[in-house]
């Protein structure tokens, strides 16, 4: 699949074969009714053809309408049993007597009629199933990651929060994107005469207080911004900027003349095991939407929706939680007297970005109910990371565009955020696209390994802005930081000490400083002066001035607290200060415990670094029941030393290694 047929990859595509071409006149009819459901649908005389173009598809899932004057017909049986046919439609001509018991083999044939209308009906119903199927979800694990050799969130945190930060940018611009839209839609649908249409209408009458009335018609809006935000089109997303702008704005307007305290709201859908499997491991973790969510206050809605659960799929019911006296920041309100379905679904729609807390999961009957309570910025741990990455992308800057392109290039979107730095280059203050760009160049440098270019681009940026701000402005603060980190990666590692202790002085003197961004520039400075310099005082200075910031600002068992302990550790033992470095390991072990995410090889690992301490301290005793204890952790997982140690008693296992000593 191209790049271009990635980006408008959309959920399913509708393939009709018409056996009856000689006979039937109404074949332009019925295509013109489904490219009115889907720009994309297919139209087949001939089976053979029919039935290979099917078998090209990827992604797609297909809805299979067929015309005929006979149901006896093979097409019907190759079809049945190919796993990328969703659902069979039958508009049969003729008025012959349907054979309900030859109909039973077909499992996936969802509806027969004689009537166009009753069919297209059954189709944009499945097909609202379909894309509720579509929902895009990011989880972030109570114990929260960040990469330390980046001193940057990692690219899983940026997923988690891309489309909050997208929607928070975009709220800041005030511009009119909606002519480059328009262009965008007419591009893109540019041989459906049906679908021109509606953009022309759309064209025609479109104004801020419709959004949601144009989101809600079976039309292409929702369909592509939901793509949009699902796969991260980035070009698409900045064409769609505006409207994403006015719908949100539409939604907190309704939700201000609310007076619902207490809500209960439901989603049903079927899941694949795997993503079924993410949320289940992940109780207590937060759960990010990536699009925006549409609910319903019907219970019994969701579970039509959810379907039935079989080998491949989990039927799955999200009962969202909502307490309005608790949440100040999340945005959503029942849009039925706004919607183009009116009051028959009892819709509420979420706004981009919204987080849940995964609190329980349960089974009943065929359905799992997953209970979700929704949170915001009122989440303490959810409230750090959001303000630490604003201040990486900068959000707070004058230039929302700044901030996007900075999201976007941290994002990989390394084409769109340089495109968009050049096109906006020649505007007032070009200089912070300039700076942006080479910011950008410097990020893809660095992701492909081109280390000594991403230097020279970081510099650039640098140099850039220090031109044009004052010295001592904070916001220099995380170019002098990427500086470093690219002169650590090729080896001048004092001119990083030096660059790190320039971000971490500029930083100190913001309003707000964000201390978990300086925490990592002490880490980093810590690991350079110890594997580097092998200064290992200075290296524990640093360390300890890390660790009192990450207690005070990530959540306790967070994984770079665990990873810092563990490099203490091995400091007092290259120190001879074993006595401290058990009681690091110790601390790391703790806290690797109540994460819930001990796996046996970062297990095994730790316990040899810990018998090698008691060897050192001439404890034999000891160190021979930990080794043994290593050697039954390989045998029970040989293959697999990443795999989770949930069938260990860690308490035990730690309360063993670390009795007192009575030799």
């Amino acid at each position: 699949m191209s790049n271009n047929q990635q980006q408008h990859a959309e959920a399913f595509i509708m393939v009709c074969l018409d056996i009856t071409f000689n006979t039937n006149n109404n074949q332009e009819k019925v295509i013109e009714q489904l490219r009115q459901i889907d720009a994309k649908s297919q139209m087949f005389s001939v089976p053979d053809q029919c039935i290979d173009y099917i078998f090209s598809l990827e992604n797609e899932l297909v809805l299979f309408l067929f015309v005929t004057d006979t149901i006896d017909h093979p097409v019907l049986t190759i079809l049945s049993n190919l796993s990328i046919v969703s659902s069979i439609y039958i508009l049969c001509i003729s008025n012959e007597k349907t054979d309900e018991n030859q109909l039973q083999s077909f499992q996936k044939v969802q509806r027969i009629s004689t009537e166009i209308s009753q069919l297209i009906d059954q189709i944009k119903f499945d097909i609202r199933r379909i894309e509720y199927e579509y929902m895009k979800f990011e989880i972030l694990q109570k114990s929260n990651a960040s990469s330390k050799f980046s001193i940057s969130p990692n690219k899983q945190e940026y997923s988690f929060m891309f489309t909050k930060l997208l929607k928070d940018i975009f709220l800041k611009f005030e511009d009119d994107s909606t002519p480059e839209l328009i262009e965008y839609y007419q591009s893109r649908y540019h041989d459906n005469s049906s679908m021109l249409g509606v953009i022309d209408e759309f064209k025609r009458t479109y104004q801020a207080n419709k959004a949601i009335n144009w989101y809600t018609r079976d039309s292409f809006i929702y369909r592509t911004v939901n793509e949009a935000l699902r796969t991260q089109n980035a070009e698409a997303l900045y064409k769609m900027r505006t409207f994403i702008r006015h719908l949100h704005q539409q939604l907190v307007s309704i939700q201000a003349e609310s007076q619902i305290s207490m809500l209960t709201l439901y989603r049903g859908l079927k899941m694949k095991i795997n993503e079924f499997e993410k949320i289940r491991n992940n109780e207590g973790g937060l759960l990010s939407i990536s699009s925006f969510l549409s609910t319903t206050a019907s219970k019994d809605l969701a579970v039509v929706y959810a379907g039935h659960t079989d080998s491949r799929e989990i039927a799955v019911v999200f009962e969202l939680k909502i307490d309005s006296n608790e949440i100040t920041n999340s945005t959503f309100a029942c849009i039925e007297q706004f919607s183009h379905f009116g009051q028959s679904e009892n819709e509420w729609l979420f706004s981009v970005g919204s987080v849940f807390r995964i609190r329980e999961i349960q089974q009943i009957e065929s359905i799992m109910l997953i209970s979700l309570v929704l949170t915001d910025d009122q989440d303490e741990n959810l409230q750090k990371l959001t303000e630490h990455m604003h201040k990486i992308i900068q959000i707070e800057y004058r230039n929302p565009l700044v901030a996007l392109c900075r999201l976007f290039a941290r994002m990989g979107k390394y084409e769109t955020a340089s495109e968009l730095c050049k096109k906006n280059g020649e505007l007032e203050n070009g200089w912070e696209m300039l700076a942006t760009l080479f910011d950008t160049y410097g990020l893809m440098h660095a992701n492909q390994r081109n280390d000594k270019n991403a230097l020279h681009y970081h510099r650039k940026a640098l140099n850039t802005m220090t031109q044009h701000v004052a010295k001592n402005d904070p916001i220099l603060a995380s170019y002098y930081k990427t500086v470093a980190i690219s002169y650590s990666a090729v080896n001048q590692d004092k001119l990083a000490l030096d660059h790190y202790q320039i971000a971490i002085d500029l930083e100190l003197q913001a309003l707000q400083p964000d201390y978990t961004s300086i925490a990592y520039s002490y880490d980093a400075m810590g690991n350079i002066l110890h594997y580097t310099f092998q200064q290992y005082n200075r290296a524990l200075q640093y360390y300890k001035h890390a660790l009192k910031l990450m207690l005070e600002n990530l959540p306790p068992n967070h994984d770079d607290i665990i990873s810092l302990y563990q490099e203490m550790a091995d400091i007092y033992d290259e120190q001879g200060k074993y006595d401290e470095a058990l009681d690091a390991f110790h601390e790391s072990l703790l806290r690797r415990k109540a994460s819930q995410k001990c796996k046996s090889l970062d297990l095994n690992n730790t316990l040899k670094k810990i018998a090698t301490i008691y060897k050192n301290k001439g404890n034999m005793e000891r160190t021979s029941v930990i080794l043994s204890i290593c050697g039954d952790i390989e045998s029970s997982c040989p293959r697999s030393l990443e795999s989770r140690m949930d069938n260990v008693d860690l308490d035990a296992l730690i309360a063993k290694i670390f009795q007192s000593d009575q030799t």
